[in-house]
């Protein structure tokens, strides 16, 4: 585990039994025996240890759409594949995405954060779509799968009974039936 993993692996170990207001950089970074120097050259803030910051993950959901793109697969399908092939990760780490969710859900400005990445995703999916469908087309479709993306992980917090891409398969599939009335 690198120093930004353990710093992350901190932090969320503490906001956890302190709560995230209650947490500073210098408790986190002792935590993990670093300066708070060497905190601040792997974060902005506190906030950032939660965050994908470089949209790792929606640059990972485009490479997987450029990767795999069929003339035949609608773009919305080839979306919410890529969201099953990156975001599969999460069921190895279960305890550690619950843990950032509810820190999340507990704090507003977080909150609100996690709306902007969730934009930054959809910037992403379309972007990668654009490049082979219509623009308004992709950005649709993009949407629409950032949004089945979030129900499966609701649903996926919900319950152990399925992995997260049996999760986000299971919510595509209820749209496309839902395409059918």
């Amino acid at each position: 585990m690198n120093s930004k993993e353990k710093l992350q692996a901190a932090a969320t170990k503490l906001f956890m039994e302190k709560g995230y207001e209650n947490t500073t950089v210098q408790e986190i970074a002792s935590l993990v025996g670093v300066t708070e120097r060497t905190f601040f050259r792997q974060f902005k803030d506190k906030s950032d240890v939660l965050f994908d910051t470089s949209n790792e993950m929606g640059h990972r959901v485009a490479a997987f759409i450029t990767d795999h793109f069929d003339v035949e697969q609608k773009p919305l399908k080839l979306a919410v594949d890529g969201f099953a092939s990156v975001f599969g990760v999460f069921d190895g780490e279960r305890e550690r995405v619950l843990a950032r969710n509810q820190i999340i859900q507990s704090h507003s400005d977080l909150q609100e954060r996690e709306l902007l990445k969730s934009q930054a995703l959809i910037g992403s999916v379309t972007n990668a779509l654009s490049v082979k469908f219509d623009s308004e087309l992709s950005e649709l479709a993009a949407r629409f799968a950032v949004e089945i993306f979030y129900m499966a992980f609701t649903k996926w917090i919900e319950s152990t009974e399925k992995s997260f891409v049996e999760q986000v398969l299971a919510v595509y599939e209820v749209y496309e039936k839902l395409c059918q009335y």
